[in-house]
């Protein structure tokens, strides 16, 4: 059954790269040529000597605050200002490609973009995975016909390289992605690995092996179509996986293996916990098992696999349950089933976690030290955070929740080059931003004091 779903996804994924890409998106012809629009920067007006300026970090809601905090924690970059943008309001961009809305993913991104640049930053940091698959290219391309003179930063190729430098040459290892549907859609994670691999004289030694683990980064910023912490029983809006899902199916024979935590509502269901009749993912923790496994199946139907011996978070929100994948990773190896071990010789006993916000860390060091760009400045760090809220239009109430969210079907539904006003862009502060995420930034050591809670 996985295998014919890696199959279907398979297909899915080449068909989605292999899309035309056109060469320009309407909204970057607007930023570049419009002078009256509000997507137009004069970069003439920024200062001459751009040190003092504070770097630029978006992300598609506040997973990226973990590539934030890497930066925080390497001490390579004390006394920087930052400005970090969330759009959490049209998350989890992950979703765009599989409805077909590229185009749109691609608009989004630049917009992020477009409102750092506006407030004036020296270098542009993608911290998002799905952006810097889809966007990063058109960022990368704005910026050199605006004649800015800035430079931006994505996170794939800082992934590729953390992994590349911690393997031996020669050394016989599979390489585990899991990232968002959208950007193992892209191909932009195995494309890398290919190319810089070859770049590095590695060949026939390394599997790459990814997945999409749809619905994970939802459930970590609490999205509650795909994990509602106020729900005790299945719920019809649920959209994760399910043991009737048509890609992302819950394997009844490998429930044992998943070792789901059934406690707190952390899973729903309906009859027997070991012979459910519905059962849904209601927590991180869950999905963070349920997708470390689907991976290590996908690397297991494989005909001559290769040890597991590395495994990259790509995405920004996946860092948050390192513990949770640690622990089933531990699992997996011990976990036995009528005598046989079958995940023990599939699984290093010691899987390096790649997070590519700590090679992202280093990369904007140099990259700030090679312009000349660090600041002069000797005081603490300081920080602004801003986030996307549906702007409430009185004049379509179709298109919010009983939550006050974007509906599924107005957020995927809407068209690119349509410049309508429908979010507003505000300061981070507990009226905005839930109680629970509240506490999930609690753990970030660096960032915690900056933020304004």
């Amino acid at each position: 059954m996985i295998m014919r779903r890696s199959v279907f996804l398979s297909l899915w994924i080449v068909m989605a790269a292999c899309q035309p890409r056109s060469q320009h998106i309407p909204i970057v012809e607007t930023a570049l040529k419009d002078t009256g629009s509000v997507f137009y920067t004069d970069f003439s007006t920024y200062p001459k000597v751009r040190n003092v300026l504070p770097i630029g970090i978006f992300d598609s809601g506040t997973g990226g605050l973990t590539v934030m905090e890497a930066i925080l924690a390497s001490r390579l970059l004390d006394s920087e200002q930052f400005i970090y943008f969330g759009d959490q309001a049209n998350m989890p961009y992950g979703n765009y490609p599989a409805e077909g809305k590229t185009d749109y993913l691609r608009e989004l991104i630049i917009k992020d973009a477009l409102f750092l640049l506006g407030q004036q930053i020296k270098v542009l940091v993608v911290a998002c995975n799905t952006a810097t698959a889809y966007g990063l290219e058109d960022i990368t391309t704005y910026l050199e016909e605006s004649g800015s003179g800035i430079k931006a930063i994505g996170v794939i190729n800082a992934g590729v390289n953390a992994t590349l430098d911690k393997i031996r040459p020669g050394e016989d290892a599979a390489i585990g992605i899991l990232a968002t549907v959208g950007t193992i859609a892209s191909q932009g994670y195995e494309k890398t690995f290919g190319t810089q691999a070859g770049i590095r004289g590695h060949g026939d030694n390394l599997m790459v092996v990814s997945h999409g683990s749809f619905g994970f980064a939802e459930a970590v910023d609490g999205e509650r179509d795909f994990a509602d912490k106020d729900a005790t029983g299945p719920g019809n809006s649920y959209r994760g996986p399910s043991l009737d899902h048509p890609q992302f199916r819950i394997e009844r024979d490998l429930l044992p293996a998943y070792g789901f935590d059934f406690s707190s509502n952390k899973m729903l269901y309906e009859g027997l916990v070991d012979n459910p009749l519905v059962l849904q993912l209601n927590a991180p923790e869950n999905y963070a098992r349920y997708h470390l496994l689907s991976l290590v199946e996908k690397l297991r139907s494989n005909k001559n696999p290769k040890q597991l011996r590395y495994l990259v978070l790509g995405c920004t929100h996946y860092p948050y349950q390192i513990a949770t994948i640690n622990k089933m990773l531990r699992e997996l190896r011990t976990y036995e089933k009528d005598g046989i071990y079958p995940y023990r010789d599939l699984i290093a006993e010691k899987v390096e976690i790649i997070d590519p916000a700590l090679e992202t860390a280093c990369e904007l060091y140099y990259t700030l030290l090679n312009d000349s760009l660090l600041t002069f400045n000797l005081a603490p760090s300081s920080a602004r955070f801003y986030i996307s809220i549906p702007y409430k239009n009185p004049g379509h109430p179709e298109r919010f929740d009983s939550l006050g969210r974007f509906t599924y079907e107005y957020k995927y539904g809407r068209q690119p080059g349509v410049f309508e006003r429908d979010t507003d862009i505000v300061p981070f502060s507990a009226d905005i931003i839930d109680q629970q995420t509240i506490e999930r930034l609690r753990s970030l050591r660096f960032t915690w004091p900056l933020l304004p809670f």
